[in-house]
């Protein structure tokens, strides 16, 4: 007689840890749902991106590149860090081009956290940073914002939260769930926190260029004293909608990235060579393509904006990324409740604002990555749904 398997005994701790924190994904389309809530841009990529990669095969590049990056990407993104960002980077020694920005940010936890070490990040957040501490047997510690501050964090909050395992902050600015974005005075006053307690800065900057109403994007390593603490993470998929090619960056001093090319080499060994040769047609394009794409999201913002209004939900203001945080706590319902009745009541999808933590409770992620007329009967289903419960 065969002996059953044991899974739990031959699974690790870190896998049961985040076993199913995920959910279930399924690739089969569902006829009649509208997804209002991706994360997912619907544009395409410059034109030239495609010609670079169909050069690239053209050309039989299949072998392995230097595991931080070809030298032409390299050298394309720190010009593009000085150009736009103000930060100075050796190409040779202190960026790593990764398999999109997830691995950046697993890379970057990787190198950080030790088992009981702890991250602190502004509470709702992006939910991976959760599950990659998690991976490690770290603590990615939330620091809960409130609707009435526009989910925006203080400095004064993050040091409260300061603890003799605390190795880190971790800023994402635009923010996803809320599009919220933190001024240059706030960033300071991080960066005085930081500095004050000899920590770590985690600066993920994937929406950097979905900015509405004149805010200003600034990169927390060009704030005096901060270049030697900050790790800066960045990618193609929000910027140039290259989401499947997977390729992204991180730029850090040399001490650190030497400190992550183990694991980087483990994971990876280098991103995909096609990929690569993509991204530096993407960097080296001329971005005035992309101002269609934002006026077109900023139309989407103001039109959500108004819809709303008109079914008497609040929202946080969007100022970046391209989201929609909205307060759905007078229909009674939370918001998984509400996310789960929108999917079948209405053919709607979206994302609870509990993805990134308890501090989104009733509040749902919208987004602006629907073209229309999809994007329109999507917000019609939506107050018909709203009226239904109210």
């Amino acid at each position: 007689m065969t002996t059953p398997l044991d899974l739990k005994k031959h699974l690790s701790q870190r896998a049961q840890r985040v076993m199913g924190t995920l959910g279930k994904q399924t690739s089969v389309p569902i006829p009649g749902l509208i997804n209002l809530g991706s994360g997912t841009p619907d544009f395409a990529p410059p034109p030239p991106v495609f010609e670079a990669m169909q050069a690239a095969i053209r050309a039989g590049k299949a072998q392995y590149t230097a595991w931080t990056g070809i030298p032409e990407l390299r050298e394309a993104i720190a010009e593009k860090l000085r150009a736009e960002n103000g930060l100075h980077y050796d190409p040779a020694t202190e960026i790593i081009a990764t398999a999109g920005a997830q691995e950046a940010l697993m890379l970057t936890l990787m190198t950080l956290l030790d088992p009981g070490d702890e991250a602190l990040t502004p509470s709702p957040n992006y939910d991976e940073y959760t599950r990659d501490a998690l991976i490690l047997g770290g603590t990615l510690v939330p620091v809960p914002t409130t609707p009435e501050t526009n989910f925006t964090v203080t400095a004064a909050q993050i040091e409260a939260a300061i603890t003799p395992r605390t190795k880190a902050i971790v800023i994402v600015t635009p923010n996803n769930p809320t599009g919220t974005m933190l001024s240059r005075e706030t960033l300071t006053q991080i960066a005085a926190v930081a500095t004050r307690h000899d920590l770590i800065v985690v600066s993920d900057e994937i929406y950097e260029y979905y900015r509405f109403d004149g805010y200003e994007h600034v990169s927390m390593a060009s704030l005096p004293g901060m270049r030697e603490r900050t790790i800066t993470i960045n990618s193609f998929s929000k910027s140039f909608a290259m989401t499947g090619l997977r390729l992204g960056y991180l730029a850090a001093p040399a001490e650190i990235v030497e400190a992550m090319l183990p694991f980087h080499h483990a994971m990876m060994i280098c991103p995909n060579v096609i990929a690569q040769y993509g991204g530096v047609a993407a960097l080296t394009t001329p971005r005035d393509w992309f101002n269609d794409v934002l006026t077109e999201y900023d139309r989407r913002r103001r039109v959500w904006m108004s819809a709303l209004d008109s079914m008497g939900l609040p929202y946080t203001p969007p100022q970046g990324a391209y989201y929609v945080f909205f307060d759905v706590r007078r229909t009674g319902l939370t918001s998984a409740q509400f996310v789960a009745r929108a999917r079948a009541e209405a053919q709607l999808i979206f994302q609870p604002g509990t993805i990134g933590g308890g501090a989104g409770e009733g509040f749902i992620r919208g987004a602006l990555t629907k073209a229309s007329p999809e994007f329109e009967q999507g917000l019609e289903r939506l107050a018909a749904f709203v009226r239904s419960l109210t």
